[in-house]
């Protein structure tokens, strides 16, 4: 089913699973359709690329487990309820706080310039990866984790729940990564402004 079908969002897929419209496993389909870029963008920005892979497929066996006795939350019928958006934000910062923890333990052993990943490989092959590969630039640590949430429409709330943060911090650190990326925009803007001029 296209983008644009019945089942484009996650509300109309749990509805749908929900009825019986759809099975269990057309329905897993669906989400990962949906879920399976903003997922990989979260991974990308914290992980070695080579090892982004497979902490992405960590990430789907988690959550098909969880999906296999899913059940819906008593708030299901409000539209911009995203349980399971939520649940693999969730689940990347576990996975990649466990990835990390090894990383660290296994630093000395290789050259620290080779645990970055290629921003450049993100802005191709995720749609929001050109912002991310920018922001990981100008911004924090902790100001990327909650512009990615958002950017892929993770609720404020649930950003804070993950990271033990007030809503408002959250509002914070998205507004202050939201500024430093524009900064960049506009003095890169600038420069090729003034690149321009001088070709001439």
């Amino acid at each position: 089913m296209d983008a644009q079908g019945p089942l484009s969002s996650e509300h109309a897929v749990l509805r749908a699973s929900a009825d019986g419209r759809v099975s269990s496993e057309e329905a897993f389909d669906r989400l990962y359709s949906l879920y399976a870029g903003p997922v990989m963008a979260w991974l990308r920005l914290r992980a070695r690329y080579d090892a982004a892979d497979d902490l992405f497929q960590e990430v789907w066996r988690i959550f098909l487990g969880r999906w296999r006795n899913w059940q819906n939350s008593p708030g299901m019928d409000d539209p911009d309820a995203k349980p399971v958006l939520s649940f693999l934000y969730r689940t990347s910062h576990f996975v990649l706080k466990s990835y990390e923890r090894k990383e660290r333990m296994m630093q000395p052993l290789e050259d620290a310039a080779n645990t970055e990943s290629d921003p450049h490989a993100i802005a191709r092959t995720i749609d929001f990866g050109r912002c991310l590969a920018m922001a990981k630039q100008v911004c924090s640590h902790e100001e990327l984790d909650v512009l990615a949430a958002k950017l892929a429409g993770v609720p404020a709330r649930e950003i804070a729940r993950t990271f033990d943060l007030t809503e408002a911090v959250v509002d914070h650190r998205y507004r202050d990564a939201i500024a430093r990326v524009r900064r960049r925009l506009r003095i890169g803007a600038k420069g090729a402004k003034r690149e321009g001029h001088a070709k001439s």
